[in-house]
């Protein structure tokens, strides 16, 4: 498997008021106001049976994934 392969992954995460993920995942000090599932760009370090292990491009933050949550073969929104 290519080291750094691009994806888009969906995860529920907690967020603030402005829709950026909070809680654990923010050093900005806003409550958390609900959760909610955000799609990000990220790369592909290992694989599971069901599951990717995807870090995030923008934050370097590691979750493992369920395939089906996580799209290979595109480009990054960003880019």
């Amino acid at each position: 498997m290519n080291e750094k392969q691009k994806c888009i992954y969906s995860k529920e995460f907690p967020v603030d008021e402005y829709g950026r993920p909070g809680g654990m995942l923010s050093l900005v000090d806003l409550p958390v106001a609900k959760y909610d599932t955000l799609s990000r760009p990220g790369y592909i370090k290992g694989e599971s049976e069901n599951k990717y292990l995807v870090e995030d491009a923008d934050e370097r933050w590691r979750f493992w994934i369920p395939k089906e949550d996580v799209r290979t073969g595109v480009e990054d929104e960003n880019n």
